[in-house]
């Protein structure tokens, strides 16, 4: 009896470090996606109602660390600052600190040229990082398995 709950205990253990291995892709996707969403939802706001910026923070709501950088940006009076995000690359903080300097600061016809502009860059990130998740959570939840099911042996 006391076998079958290590064994078990075991196996949930190694599923769930599987998963705690996956975190930082499943961060990385997610925000991908809620910045690829702003950017759609704000090229449609600025092409159509011209809504400012705050207001329009305040109109959608946004999901994890996206939404924190704009409630933070929010507070800040959408000045350009440094964005820190762990699992961003310094390439790709540098773009994100530069989309936040340029988004909000000029003419319609301006933001609505930037917009697009970007769009493709964003678009791309957000597919890459969904199929890097998808294949890093597949090969971890196997690999957490597989681990688990070698120490249930080894314990019987």
């Amino acid at each position: 009896m006391l076998k079958a709950i290590l064994c078990v205990g075991l196996f949930a253990l190694c599923v769930a470090i599987a998963l705690l291995l996956t975190k930082k892709y499943r961060h990385r996707k997610d925000f991908f996606y809620n910045w690829n969403l702003f950017n759609e939802r704000l090229l449609n706001e600025v092409s159509y109602t011209k809504t400012p910026l705050p207001a329009f923070v305040e109109k959608y709501s946004f999901n994890g660390d996206f939404r924190q950088i704009l409630e933070d940006k929010k507070r800040r009076g959408f000045d350009a600052s440094h964005i820190e995000c762990a699992y961003l690359t310094k390439d790709e903080q540098k773009l994100l600190s530069d989309y936040f300097m340029m988004v909000g600061k000029s003419d319609a016809v301006s933001q609505r040229t930037y917009l697009s502009a970007v769009r493709g860059e964003i678009g791309d990130r957000r597919r890459a990082s969904e199929e890097v998740y998808q294949k890093y959570f597949s090969l971890y939840i196997k690999l957490g398995v597989l681990a688990g099911l070698i120490l249930v042996i080894l314990v019987l």
